[in-house]
C-alpha cells in the first residue's frame, strides 16, 4: 500500500527541492574545499569502499548492474499474470519504474554535464566545473540505490528508517572517498526523489493503489 500522504501531499517534491538547493549552494560554495581538504586525507576508504560493495550485492547491482533490473521486470510480469498476486502489482510496478528511468536520467545526465570528479578536478588546475568530459555528476551510485529505497519507504513507511539510513551511508561514502562532490550526491538524491513521486503518481493514475482491509472493531 501507498503512503497517501507522500504523494498527496507532495512531500517528495519537498524533499527533492530542498535537495536541489543544497545542491545549488555546494556548487557555488563547499564541493570545492571540501574536496581539497579530503585529497589531503584518508578518510577510512576501506570501510565505506566495503560498506558499499555489500549493499552493491544486497541490491543486486553487483556482480551484473542489469540483474536488479531483470528481477524487478520479472517481479512485474509475474504478479500481473498470477492473480493471486495482482493485487502487488503496482507496487512491483511503481519500483521497477522509478529505478529503470532513475537510471535512464543519471546516464544522459552525465553526459550532459559532463563534470569531472574531485581528483581530476584537482588535477585541472581548477578548471571548470561543468562540460569538461567527465562523469561525476550526478553520482550513479546515489540514484541507483534510492530509486530502490525510496518507492520501497513510500510503499512501506516501516521501512523508512532503514532505507533512508542506505541512502545516506552511500552518500557519505562517495565524497568520504572523495570520488563525488557533496553536489554530485545531494543532487542525484533531489533528482531521485522527483522521479519518485513521478512514478507514484503515474502508477497510481494507471493502476490504483489498493486499500487497506478496514480495522476490525
Amino acid at each position: 500500500m501507498i503512503d497517501s500522504a507522500i504523494v498527496r501531499g507532495r512531500s517528495l517534491l519537498v524533499v527533492s527541492a530542498i535537495a536541489a538547493a543544497i545542491t545549488v549552494l555546494c556548487i557555488f560554495s563547499l564541493d570545492e574545499p571540501c574536496a581539497r581538504w579530503l585529497a589531503t586525507r584518508e578518510m577510512f576508504p576501506g570501510f565505506w569502499d566495503r560498506g558499499v560493495d555489500v549493499l552493491e550485492h544486497l541490491a543486486l547491482i553487483a556482480p551484473w548492474k542489469w540483474a536488479g533490473v531483470y528481477v524487478l521486470t520479472g517481479g512485474v510480469v509475474i504478479a500481473l499474470a498470477v492473480p493471486y498476486w495482482r493485487r502487488a502489482a503496482p507496487a512491483w510496478m511503481f519500483v521497477a519504474l522509478t529505478h529503470l528511468l532513475a537510471r535512464n536520467v543519471m546516464m544522459w545526465s552525465k553526459l550532459a554535464m559532463g563534470r569531472l570528479r574531485p581528483p581530476e578536478w584537482i588535477a585541472h588546475r581548477g578548471g571548470t566545473f561543468f562540460r569538461d568530459g567527465g562523469y561525476s555528476f550526478p553520482s550513479g551510485h546515489v540514484m541507483l540505490f534510492a530509486s530502490i529505497a525510496l518507492p520501497i519507504a513510500v510503499i512501506w513507511p516501516r521501512s523508512r528508517l532503514a532505507m533512508f539510513a542506505i541512502v545516506g551511508f552511500v552518500m557519505i561514502a562517495r565524497v568520504a572517498v572523495n570520488a563525488h562532490f557533496i553536489s554530485d550526491v545531494t543532487g542525484g538524491f533531489a533528482l531521485t526523489a522527483a522521479i519518485t513521486y513521478l512514478c507514484a503518481r503515474l502508477v497510481r493514475r494507471a493502476s490504483p493503489w489498493p486499500t487497506p482491509p478496514a480495522s476490525p472493531r
